[in-house]
């Protein structure tokens, strides 16, 4: 476990953690891992169909608030559609397809892909991207 919990996939936990609410929010989603219990709740700020702002609130596990973390790194300056692609490559990443991984900032999470288990529990905040509605 030691190699899973590594600095950079803690640094990326912290992120989430650190996030702060966005008081002008546009946008809200709710997604749960019912496996597990995790639960993500991602506030935005939409502006021309690009994200200018976002927040997030992790209940659940490191892997769940890395993953957040990652979302909140990646999210900023993109579409919710350019969001959800990123998304779907991170997933194809985990699984193992060969391919690069999709974003550099992801790297330390490579040690997750041979953990079929906990790849829905990186991708969490990630699904979110279709799951917004207007506040």
């Amino acid at each position: 476990m030691e190699k899973l919990y590594q600095d950079g996939m803690l640094a990326l936990a912290k992120i989430a953690r650190n996030t702060r609410p966005i008081e002008s929010a546009t946008h809200i989603a709710e997604v749960n891992n019912p496996v597990c219990g995790d639960k993500v709740i991602a506030s935005i700020q939409l502006q021309d169909n690009i994200i200018t702002d976002a927040s997030v609130i992790t209940r659940g596990c490191a892997l769940c608030e890395a993953g957040a973390g990652l979302w909140i790194e990646t999210c900023t300056g993109h579409s919710l559609d350019e969001i959800d692609d990123i998304g779907q490559r991170l997933l194809k990443w985990l699984q193992q397809d060969e391919q690069p991984c999709p974003l550099e900032q992801a790297a330390p999470l490579a040690p997750v892909r041979a953990i079929k288990n906990r790849h829905q529990c990186v991708m969490l905040a990630f699904r979110t991207s279709t799951a917004f509605t207007p506040v």
